[in-house]
Parts: C-alpha cells; sequence; structure tokens
C-alpha cells in the first residue's frame, strides 16, 4: 500500500510534468522559456529516478517470504528490541503492523548491518545505545 501510494503520486507529478512540457509556448523572451523547459526536464529526471526506486522496492518485497517464521534477523524478519521494533525488507521508515510501530530497514542500512544474523537474547550497541534482541519472528 505503502510504495503504490508512492507510485501513484509520482506518475501523477510525471503526467503533470510531460503537460506543462507539452502546454508550454515559447514566448517572447527565449532565456525565460529555456529556463523553463530545462527545469521541468530537471524535474521530471528527479521523479523518474524516484520512480526507479520505488519499482526497485516493489520488486524487492515480493521477493520477501512473509510465510516464514525466522529463528535469526535475515530478510522478513520482524525484530522486537528493547527500544524499537523493525521489519527487515525495504526502506519506509515507521509503520504500523497490527498496532504496533514498526521501522521498516534493510539488512543495508548501518542498524540492519548490526542486527544481520543476530538472535533472541543477543546484544549490540548501536550509536551508543545498548539493544537487546527480545524476539525473532
Amino acid at each position: 500500500m505503502y510504495l503504490q501510494l508512492r507510485l501513484d503520486a509520482i506518475k501523477e507529478r510525471l503526467d503533470d510534468i510531460n503537460e506543462s512540457l507539452a502546454s508550454e509556448t515559447k514566448s517572447s523572451v527565449g532565456d525565460k522559456y529555456e529556463t523553463g523547459r530545462a527545469m521541468l526536464h530537471l524535474e521530471k529526471e528527479k521523479q523518474m529516478t524516484q520512480l526507479a526506486v520505488l519499482k526497485d522496492h516493489k520488486q524487492n518485497l515480493s521477493n520477501v517470504k512473509t510465510d516464514l517464521t525466522f529463528s535469526e534477523v535475515e530478510q522478513g524478519a520482524l525484530v522486537m528490541t528493547n527500544h524499537e521494533c523493525f521489519y527487515i525488507a525495504i526502506s519506509a521508515g515507521k509503520l504500523l503492523i497490527e498496532g504496533k510501530e514498526f521501522f521498516a530497514i534493510t539488512l543495508a542500512s548501518p542498524i540492519g548491518k548490526q542486527l544481520f544474523q543476530k538472535k533472541a537474547g543477543d546484544a549490540f550497541i548501536f550509536r551508543g545505545k545498548e539493544y537487546y534482541i527480545d524476539n525473532v519472528i
């Protein structure tokens, strides 16, 4: 749902940009016209980059096995610690899962690297805080 909403917003923005590019007419002040078109092209490139990242996230998320129970932290695991809870999948920020807050992170993130292959009962220090893993699901 999160990714689809983001994808839809970017596609809508790209449609707006394409519409603006098609409807923009050359004004009597050529530099202003060229600057406006250049800015629209830059914005379009930015949106295309974000679209590619989101499509990659969507593909990665579709590869996550949600029907497994994990004994150690790996892709797809839910991890409960004494500070925060994490969903190891894609970088999506704070999520609400069954009424509980989780941070959606990747294994490539700094804390994801610390969590990788840890089990319930393991501990680690991240940014000066000691974390204890209560449960890995």
